[in-house]
């Protein structure tokens, strides 16, 4: 049994397509699923495709009006029905198939996409660059040996899902960071894992105004992990 979160902000082009796709996908595995998708407070019909998908593809559709990845994640975790819960972005950008059928017995996990470990498609050299820096900050200062923290392919398993997803305070990107450090605390085994990644052009993180604003985040997890 599983539940698959995918947060959407502006995804019109791609969610219905993905869906089907992610759907089709469990059902020939003949797993029992279901499948979650959270509109982040999008602002083109994003909302509306869900709506049409659904009449065909049984999906849950929650809506986040407060703007950010880690308000998404957090809403869709305390919505999850299943111990077992897979993190996919709406573009698929790292694919539905590297979920592995044996992830399915761990307990007490946190496994971890890692681009670094695995394999990096199409990704601007900019982009690469300034993930390399914000790897390096966060091993600096959180001193965690993981090269990739901001994937967004991320499976949990964790018998009480709930009470992990009521100490996420982040409400951004580094929503990824706050579930790692928090999953630590909690004595959850966290592995990073290699994966598959094709970089999508349509990426909502800007290199100009999200830098500042992650490094807020990263002062607010320090400050929590500290206190």
């Amino acid at each position: 049994m599983i539940t698959i979160l995918i947060p959407c902000f502006n995804e019109e082009k791609v969610i219905g397509h993905n869906i089907q796709k992610i759907h089709n996908f469990f059902e020939n595995k003949k797993y029992i699923f279901e499948l979650v998708v959270i509109n982040n407070a999008s602002t083109d019909n994003t909302l509306k495709v869900l709506k049409e998908i659904n009449k065909a593809y049984e999906i849950r559709i929650l809506n986040e009006n407060k703007k950010g990845k880690g308000n998404a994640i957090k809403l869709g975790l305390l919505n999850s029905k299943y111990d077992n819960v897979l993190i996919l972005d709406a573009d698929l950008s790292t694919d539905i198939n590297e979920l592995k059928d044996d992830w399915l017995k761990l307990e007490n996990s946190l496994l971890i996409g890692s681009r670094v470990l695995g394999e990096e498609i199409d990704t601007p050299k900019i982009r690469r660059l300034s993930g390399f820096i914000l790897n390096y900050i966060i091993r600096l200062f959180f001193d965690i040996e993981f090269r990739d923290t901001q994937c967004g392919f991320k499976f949990i398993a964790y018998e009480d899902i709930n009470s992990l997803a009521n100490e996420l305070s982040i409400e951004g990107f580094m929503y990824d960071l706050d579930l790692i450090t928090l999953c630590k605390k909690m004595r959850l085994d966290v592995k990073e894992i290699p994966i598959r990644y094709v970089f999508n052009d349509n990426s909502s993180v800007s290199l100009l105004k999200d830098p500042a604003i992650m490094l807020f985040e990263m002062l607010k997890i320090r400050k929590k992990i500290k206190s």
